[in-house]
């Protein structure tokens, strides 16, 4: 089994105000526990994370915290396999921008993207839009 973990979840766990913050907690200890089995996530889930979470708080340290999820203080393991979008990925989630008006962000795109060709099973996420292209744990 594997998951992929959104930007929604990883901001979730990290800012107690979001009104996701205690469901985020709970799919985080399952993680730990290995219930959903191998964690992916990728560099533009990072990189919106960390934006997000500085341009809903404006709080530093805890956009730190969010990129430190991704990339752990030295000895301590990453809790997901960092997958990089390629050109190939990029040029398939534009293209599915672009044919659908869904109103989904180009990250979610590629994710969507990644997760159908590794065939990652479930995606962590608190973003409903995503249902029709993914098997989302909420």
């Amino acid at each position: 089994m594997t998951i992929f973990l959104d930007t929604s979840f990883v901001v979730a766990v990290y800012n107690a105000q979001d009104e996701n913050h205690t469901k985020a907690i709970g799919i985080g200890a399952d993680l730990r526990e290995g219930v959903y089995g191998h964690a992916y996530t990728s560099d533009f889930v990072f990189d919106e994370a960390v934006t997000l979470a500085w341009v809903r708080t404006r709080r530093r340290a805890l956009a730190l915290r969010v990129g430190r999820f991704f990339f752990p203080e030295e000895g301590k393991p990453a809790p997901a396999t960092m997958l990089h979008v390629d050109e190939g990925t990029v040029k398939n989630a534009w293209e599915s921008w672009v044919r659908h008006e869904a109103p989904l962000s180009l990250t979610d795109w590629t994710i969507v993207a990644q997760t159908q060709a590794l065939r990652i099973e479930h995606v962590a996420s608190f973003d409903s839009k995503l249902d029709p292209w993914v098997s989302r744990v909420h």
